[in-house]
């Protein structure tokens, strides 16, 4: 609903009338990218603020004004806040481009002198800057610890391209029916359900192009910008971009630049839709040339569905003989309903528009048609996309997250590495979302409260990634203290864990009620917890430390099973007035009680003879503060 408000008063700020900022906000509301990012909420939290961004940056320019320049970096705040990374880079990147050539889409008499536009643009960089820090600074500040500190290669740079041949898609919705088949969506990679945007966005976006002049040119040249940023690896500049424009190499999924050119595309579209009405004030014999070209192209798509109609079974017949059909398409059936229903209403829209060019129906009414069968034709295509599902089904705690939070403690859960890649994909609705749960591939889904050790690919730290990387190539789970360390009590695992040191404690088998999907499911759902016997306390004290000066003799160590880590902690450098000599003894470990374990603070309490160091199973991070009876500590 923000989108189409925020793109409406876009365009009436480019001057549109009502009915033109209508339609160019239903266009972008309900355009199949908007209804594709629901699937990737941070993308659609930041889209949602790119119109309104423009408006008020446009507004800055055109009035000169230090205000609006202040409100635009308050608006980008809010787009970055929404998580889309992607979105401002492009946006911000445009905005710049504008200052320097604003005449690209504003008119000339509004343009203030260069000095004082780039002035209002550093006024929003200031804003956005300040406003942004909270997040800003700790996002610059993982980034450099992250598995992305030296950015991506050029391959994961380039995954979930833009294909040519996914531009089709602009007017016959999920042809190769990735929306519908979860495993070609994860083989093809496309990450759009759907771009649909259907022929009446095109028909009006080219009248806007044709008579638009110089501002029509100019968001032209933004489409295809925003297009080839899209198309990524499939084109022959991307690379260069990865090489050499600033933080291009940390950016994933190029086909997310596309919002861009949806959103011209949709304000074309309104801008489009009131020259079409102007067309119709200028000489008669030249619209009505231009009229009969509409009415021939309403006819020709009219005569196109009904032949589709009148020899549907044949032509289905003849597609699939042809290879046009499921697995490599969608199903011929469904990718033919598409088309005649491109063609119904492309015809009647083209219909609606040679109507009004009448005097007899150059009515209100008329015009009201014309926005009307434009809304239904995207709504219409880009329906039922998604699934609707009861909430309290799809939150109910899964069998395995309710025994493991029957636990009261404090611990860790691990996921087997085998158990996480047999993911399910292929059952759609409840059922797949059930296995998910079991194998904690869905954690934000079912009340789940649990820790995972595993924690979230995207952001993990370098450092972890070693870490965990020594779990995954050793040969059996009891083959390192690793997961003892971070206090792992549960390992989830499909495969039988042999070794004394993990005990069977529970299994559970979500079983599909089709029963062909049970026979291909069973052994692959078939999710067992395992108790880790030798599991090390969340806290505790250790006397002795040693030094270790390389990776190379960390890892060593760390695959060994032989290191006392309840004796020795193993440390970059010696603490104050604690010497690593291995001198300090303790006949038991002394086990420190944890108090209170919050996001940003955790309160522990212990007593001790001597001075010792706290071992704590957490990941490390700068900015940590440790207080001891509320004096700071080393």
């Amino acid at each position: 609903m923000l989108s189409g408000l925020f793109t409406y008063y876009l365009a009436r700020g480019l001057k549109a009338s009502h009915g033109a900022a209508i339609i160019s906000g239903m266009a972008f509301m309900l355009s199949g990218y908007l209804i594709s990012v629901h699937n990737l909420l941070s993308t659609l939290l930041s889209v949602t603020w790119v119109p309104l961004f423009f408006l008020v940056f446009f507004s800055a320019l055109k009035k000169n004004s230090l205000g609006y320049a202040l409100l635009s970096g308050l608006v980008g705040t809010c787009m970055f806040l929404g998580g889309g990374v992607e979105v401002c880079y492009l946006t911000f990147g445009i905005t710049f481009v504008l200052t320097l050539l604003p005449e690209i889409i504003i008119e000339k008499e509004t343009i203030p002198q260069i000095k004082q536009r780039l002035l209002l643009f550093v006024v929003f960089c200031l804003a956005f800057f300040g406003l942004s820090a909270v997040q800003l600074i700790p996002f610059m500040e993982v980034s450099q610890l992250s598995i992305r500190s030296k950015g991506l290669t050029y391959g994961q740079a380039g995954t979930w391209s833009l294909h040519p041949f996914d531009l089709i898609e602009f007017f016959i919705p999920d042809q190769y029916g990735l929306a519908t088949d979860p495993q070609k969506y994860w083989k093809y990679e496309n990450w759009l359900n759907t771009i649909y945007m259907g022929a009446g966005s095109f028909i009006l976006a080219a009248f806007y192009i044709k008579y638009g002049g110089q501002r029509a040119r100019g968001f032209l040249l933004l489409f295809f910008i925003s297009l080839g940023l899209a198309l990524g690896n499939n084109t022959s500049f991307h690379h260069f971009l990865f090489d050499y424009l600033p933080f291009f190499n940390k950016l994933r999924y190029p086909v997310k630049f596309i919002f861009l050119a949806i959103l011209v595309l949709s304000l074309t579209a309104g801008l489009g839709y009131d020259y079409f009405k102007k067309q119709l004030k200028g000489n008669d014999t030249e619209n009505q040339k231009k009229m009969n070209s509409i009415l021939t192209l309403g006819f020709i798509f009219m005569l196109a569905f009904g032949i589709l109609n009148l020899f549907n079974d044949p032509i289905v017949t003849y597609l699939k003989e042809g290879g046009w059909n499921y697995p490599e398409y969608n199903h011929t059936e469904l990718n033919l309903l598409n088309i005649k229903r491109l063609f119904a209403f492309t015809s009647l829209f083209c219909l609606s528009m040679y109507f009004y060019s009448k005097p007899t129906f150059k009515k209100s009414y008329v015009l009201v048609l014309i926005i009307s069968l434009f809304g239904l034709d995207l709504f219409y295509a880009n329906w039922k996309f998604y699934e609707k599902m009861e909430y309290k089904k799809l939150q109910k705690l899964g069998e395995i997250p309710k025994f493991i939070e029957s636990d009261s403690g404090v611990f860790r859960i691990f996921v087997d590495h085998k158990t996480r890649k047999k993911e399910v994909k292929e059952l759609k609705g409840l059922e797949g979302i059930d296995i998910r749960k079991e194998k904690f591939l869905l954690s934000h889904i079912g009340k789940q409260r649990i820790m995972n050790a595993d924690g979230v690919g995207v952001t993990e730290q370098k450092r972890f990634e070693n870490l965990i990387g020594v779990v995954k190539v050793a040969p059996n789970k009891d083959s390192t203290h690793i997961l003892n360390l971070m206090n792992v009590k549960y390992v989830i695992s499909i495969k039988h864990i042999d070794s004394p040191d993990y005990k069977l404690v529970h299994s559970y088998t979500p079983i599909p009620k089709d029963p062909e999907e049970r026979k291909v499911f069973e052994n692959s759902t078939h999710v067992k917890v395992y108790e880790n016997k030798k599991v090390f306390p969340r806290a505790f004290l250790i006397p002795n430390c040693k030094i270790v000066s390389s990776g190379k003799e960390y890892n060593k160590i760390l695959q060994s099973k032989s290191f006392d880590f309840k004796g020795t902690v193993l440390l970059d450098a010696e603490p104050a007035n604690l010497p690593c000599d291995g001198k300090n003894t303790q006949e038991q470990v002394e086990l420190v009680k944890v108090d209170s374990y919050k996001s940003n603070s955790v309160e522990l309490s212990f007593e001790s003879s001597k001075r010792q160091l706290l071992f704590m199973s957490d990941s490390f991070y700068p900015g940590w503060k440790v207080y001891v009876n509320g004096e700071e500590k080393e």
